[in-house]
C-alpha cells in the first residue's frame, strides 16, 4: 500500500511554552535556524511523501508562511539583493505539495480532533503518515524514520503502524507503555498501557506518536469517547480499537526523539542538533567550561 501523503498536527496551544507560544505557534519555536516542525518535514520529504496536510488553529497563519511563502519577505530579499536566502526560502516551498486545514474552535480537544478534520481531504485507498508536529526523531546516521517505518508497515503487511522508544525503566510511568505480542519477524500492537504504576509496565517501549495508519482504522476515529477525566478525544484510544480487530505492527525507532514540549526538552534539542555540527559542538563545549 502507497504511502504518499502525511498529516501533521499543528493545531495545539502550546500552553507549556507560553509566553512564547502567544506570539508563535509551538511547531514554529527554532532549533537553530530551522522550526522544529521542519525537521520532521525534510525526513517525510527523504522518505517519499509528496503531499503534507497540516491541521492548523484558524488564527495562526506562520505555517503557510513558511511552507508556501510570505511574497512580502521575498520581495524584500531580492531588493535587499540576498538571493542566496531567497532561493533558500523559494526551496522550503518546493519540497512538497502542502495543504492547509483548519481546525474548528467547536470541534473539540484530544490529539485524535485534528485526524477527524482531516479526514476528508485523505487519498480513498492510501495509508497516511500521522504525526504531532512539535518532535521529531533526530538520525546522525544518514538514515530517514519516516522511510524505516513506512517500510516496517509494508514488509508487515499490516493496517497501521506505531512507533516505539525504549525507555528508562523509572520514566516509564509518564508515557504510554505497548504490550506486544510477536509474530513472525514482527512485534504486534497488544495494548497501550497508559502512565502506568511503578512495576506495572508491560514492557519498555513507549508510545511517541509516529504513525501510519490505513484507510481500514478510519472509521474507528467514529468510535472514540471523550476521555472521563479530560473530556478529550485521543488518537491512542482509536489505534488501540483497530489493535482489538486488526494487525498493527510496531516499529522500534533507531533514533533520539526530541521535542519542543517544555523548555528543558527545547533546549536539549538544540544541544543535540547543535552537537551534529562541530563548530557548534565546540562552542558548546567552550561555554560549557566556562559555567
Amino acid at each position: 500500500m502507497n504511502v504518499t501523503t502525511a498529516v501533521i498536527f499543528a493545531s495545539g496551544g502550546g500552553t507549556r511554552m507560553l509566553p512564547a507560544t502567544s506570539a508563535i505557534q509551538k511547531e514554529l519555536l527554532p532549533i537553530l535556524n530551522r522550526p522544529v516542525i521542519d525537521y520532521l518535514v525534510s525526513d517525510l520529504v527523504a522518505s517519499g511523501i509528496t503531499h503534507i496536510i497540516f491541521v492548523i488553529r484558524p488564527d495562526s497563519h506562520g505555517m503557510q508562511d513558511y511552507y508556501t511563502g510570505n511574497p512580502a519577505l521575498e520581495r524584500q530579499l531580492d531588493r535587499l539583493g540576498k538571493l542566496s536566502a531567497l532561493r533558500e526560502l523559494q526551496e522550503i516551498h518546493q519540497k512538497a505539495v502542502f495543504s492547509f486545514v483548519e481546525q474548528p474552535e467547536n470541534a473539540g480537544y484530544g490529539t485524535a480532533v485534528p485526524l477527524i478534520v482531516a479526514k476528508p481531504h485523505l487519498p480513498k485507498n492510501e495509508a497516511v503518515f500521522v504525526a504531532g508536529g512539535d518532535d521529531f526523531i533526530w538520525r546522525t546516521d544518514g538514515r530517514f524514520e519516516a522511510a524505516e517505518l513506512i517500510d516496517t508497515f509494508v514488509q508487515s503487511g499490516a493496517n497501521a503502524a506505531v512507533t516505539a522508544l525504549q525507555c528508562p525503566a523509572d520514566q516509564l510511568h509518564r508515557y504510554g507503555v505497548l504490550a506486544t505480542k510477536r509474530q513472525g519477524s514482527f512485534e504486534y500492537l497488544e495494548q497501550i498501557v497508559e502512565k502506568p504504576e511503578p512495576g506495572e509496565a508491560p514492557s519498555n517501549l513507549i508510545n511517541i506518536s509516529k504513525y501510519i495508519i490505513s484507510p481500514q482504522v478510519l472509521p474507528f476515529l467514529k468510535k472514540v469517547k471523550p476521555d472521563p477525566k479530560s473530556g478529550e478525544l485521543y488518537i491512542t484510544d482509536v489505534i488501540q480499537m483497530a489493535a482489538s480487530k486488526l494487525p498493527i505492527v510496531v516499529h522500534q525507532t533507531k533514533g533520539t526523539y526530541l521535542d519542543s514540549g517544555n523548555t528543558a526538552n527545547w533546549l536539549r534539542a538544540n544541544l543535540e542538533v547543535a552537537a551534529a555540527n562541530s563548530e557548534l559542538r565546540q562552542i558548546i563545549r567552550d561555554f560549557a567550561e566556562d559555567l
